[in-house]
């Protein structure tokens, strides 16, 4: 089996230049975002937490 060519971008011989998982790591992040704004919102909403009071 002849060796694959090195990406430039890299150091390791036979890597891809973006992994895989990059891609869903970024739309969990994105996900949790804004889930976690929307919980914020409907507490604020619902009276549980205000910005008024301590």
């Amino acid at each position: 089996m002849p060796d694959l060519p090195s990406h430039p971008e890299t150091d390791q011989q036979g890597e891809p230049a973006i992994a895989g998982g990059s891609r869903r790591r970024r739309l969990l992040a994105i996900a949790l975002a804004v889930a976690v704004v929307v919980l914020v919102v409907v507490l604020h909403l619902t009276g549980v937490i205000s910005m008024g009071e301590h």
